[in-house]
Order: structure tokens, then C-alpha cells, then sequence
């Protein structure tokens, strides 16, 4: 069984990216992720020089490694600088990926550096992905070869973290997002399913749904790789998880924090995150064969959605020991 993927032209050997968040990606989980198959996407809440050298530490390891980069003035810079030393893929990290300002900055990272692959997001509606597709060149998203160079992450609001949904009203949940862009995606671009996926269940109905691949940050928060420090309270260990747009972030990066939508809390340590992503991709696994699925592919075809009702989501989950057994 093979549960191999490809985003932006890379090939993975299992389909998990590590959230660009200040507390989940930095060079450990960068080499540790991408040492497991898989993809880190390296924070941009740092100066230039230090996220280029996280992104090089990984690269040398001969491992493919994202970085994230923003839409604001040292964008191209910063790009060209992360790229240097040695950034596979581009990650334009933006909370809300459907406007002009986003588009013309892909268009243009994709234009100057036609031998990286870029992931834009996020997305919330098949129509906004419509938009950004319509907006890019259609020669800038393949490489000479054919391979997609372009990703799009899907969903608004569903982070464990994220409090936009709260502030704005606005949002999608991620399923439902990668659904809708399934209508307008055909082969044009990969798509990422980024945010509310909280067990390896979430993750098989997310690649079922279309995904190439899922971004994970709460279930990867606390592990030894994270940034950051443990901390004991009581003498139980925790590592602080915190949204890119909580206060914490925010102060830490810019100097001040004008506008929150993220909240910060302290999770358990878990140890290492080989363990944690071998739990995963056990549970992975295992939905392929209850598909008869030997690959992604198969199991993408084969695999039907059906809505139950409240009663069904509660018999879904162990309930000897919540209730009467009669």
C-alpha cells in the first residue's frame, strides 16, 4: 500500500505539511517532518536571515522544505533570499487568499522563480478558487515538465486556534471547502485541506474528498520538534500552540498587535513527532483497506460520502462507558 502523494511537483511519502505557524514549524520539525516523508513549511514571524538559515539546515539533509513568505514590501526579497538557500516550495501565507493583492503577488513569485512551487491560500468557496486560477497565467502553473506547480490551501475559520469565524462571521468548513473546489480545480492545481482536522479520520475524509494533502498544526503542536520551550506546570509538561494571528504572535513579530484573530493556550507535551505521525498514518492506512484502496488515486475513487444524523455521530465515537448500556 502506497499512501505517496505529490504537492507543487514534490513527491511525498506520506500526504501531511506541517502548519507555517510560529509554534508548530521551525527547523526541527522542518527535518523531522520531511525525514518522515512528508513537507515542512517554515514560518515567516522571523527576520529573513534567520527563517533562510532554518530553511537551509533542512535542505542539506538533501530533504524537501517549504517556507512561508507574506504580500508586503520585503515579499520578492525575502523569497529570492529562502529559495537561495534551498526553499522547495513557497507558501504565500495569507489568511484571505481571494483578493487582487494576493493574486498579483502569486503571479509574480510564479514568474520570478519559475523552479519553485508556490501554495497560496486560504480558500473558502470553489468560486474564489476560480478567481485565483483565472488570475494566474495558465503556462505559470505547470513546470517545463507538466508537473502542477501551484496549491491551494482550503478553508476559513477552521483552525483549532483561529477565532475568525467569531470576529467576522465569515468561514467554510474544511471539508466542505474541498468538496466545492473539486468543481473547479480539474488539473490546474493540488489541493491542500488546511485547518479543524483533529484525528487521522478527518484526514481520510480529506483526501477522499480530493486532497492531495492535509496541513497540520494542532495535532503536531506540543511535540518535541515544535519551537519553543517546555514548560512544567504541577509536573505535567506543555509546550505553548498559538494561532499567526494571536496577540503573542502578532507582538512578538511586529511590535504590537492592532487587530486579533487567533487565540494562544499551552498544550501537553507529546514527545516525539515521529511518533505522533506514525499514529497518524496508522490510522491513514487503515481507512485505505476499508476502502480497498492500494493508493491515493484509488482511494479517492472509490470512497462515498453519506450525512448521518446527530444519533449516528454519537454511535460513531466508544460509548459503553458515557452512557447506560441497556
Amino acid at each position: 500500500m502506497s499512501t505517496e502523494t505529490t504537492v507543487c511537483g514534490v513527491t511525498l511519502k506520506i500526504p501531511v505539511i506541517s502548519a507555517n505557524m510560529p509554534s508548530v514549524t521551525g527547523r526541527a520539525m522542518g527535518l523531522a517532518i520531511g525525514e518522515a516523508g512528508g513537507l515542512g513549511i517554515v514560518h515567516r514571524m522571523q527576520s529573513i536571515k534567520d527563517q533562510a538559515e532554518e530553511v537551509y539546515t533542512v535542505a542539506q539533509h538533501n530533504l524537501p522544505v517549504g517556507a512561508a513568505v507574506g504580500v508586503g514590501q520585503d515579499t520578492l526579497q525575502r523569497s529570492e533570499a529562502l529559495i537561495a538557500a534551498g526553499a522547495t516550495v513557497l507558501c504565500l501565507d495569507v489568511a484571505h487568499g481571494d483578493q487582487e493583492s494576493v493574486h498579483n503577488v502569486a503571479t509574480s513569485l510564479l514568474s520570478t522563480f519559475p523552479n519553485a512551487g508556490l501554495i497560496v491560500g486560504n480558500y473558502a468557496t470553489g468560486h474564489a478558487l476560480e478567481r485565483l486560477l483565472h488570475a494566474i497565467p495558465h503556462k505559470s502553473l505547470y513546470f517545463s515538465d507538466g508537473r502542477k506547480r501551484v496549491a491551494c490551501k482550503l478553508s476559513v475559520g477552521s483552525g483549532a486556534l483561529c477565532t475568525t469565524r467569531i470576529t467576522t462571521g465569515f468561514g467554510v468548513p474544511t471539508l466542505q471547502a474541498v468538496l466545492d473546489a473539486q468543481e473547479v480545480v480539474q488539473d490546474f492545481c493540488d489541493i491542500i485541506a488546511d485547518g479543524g482536522i483533529k484525528n487521522s479520520g478527518d484526514i481520510c475524509k480529506s483526501l477522499a474528498a480530493g486532497a492531495e494533502a492535509v496541513m497540520l498544526g494542532s495535532l503536531l503542536a506540543g511535540t518535541a520538534e515544535t519551537p519553543g520551550q517546555i514548560i512544567s506546570i504541577d509536573g505535567n509538561k506543555f509546550k505553548v500552540y498559538r494561532g499567526a494571528a494571536s496577540y503573542g504572535a502578532k507582538s512578538d513579530f511586529f511590535g504590537k498587535a492592532e487587530y486579533i484573530e487567533g487565540a494562544e493556550s499551552i498544550v501537553p507535551y507529546k514527545g516525539s513527532v515521529t511518533a505522533v505521525l506514525q499514529t497518524i498514518m496508522e490510522g491513514v492506512r487503515s481507512g485505505f483497506t476499508y476502502c480497498g484502496a492500494e493508493n491515493l488515486r484509488e482511494f479517492q475513487a472509490r470512497a462515498e460520502f453519506i450525512e448521518i444524523t446527530s444519533a449516528g455521530h454519537q454511535e460513531s465515537k466508544p460509548h459503553l462507558l458515557t452512557g447506560r448500556n441497556t
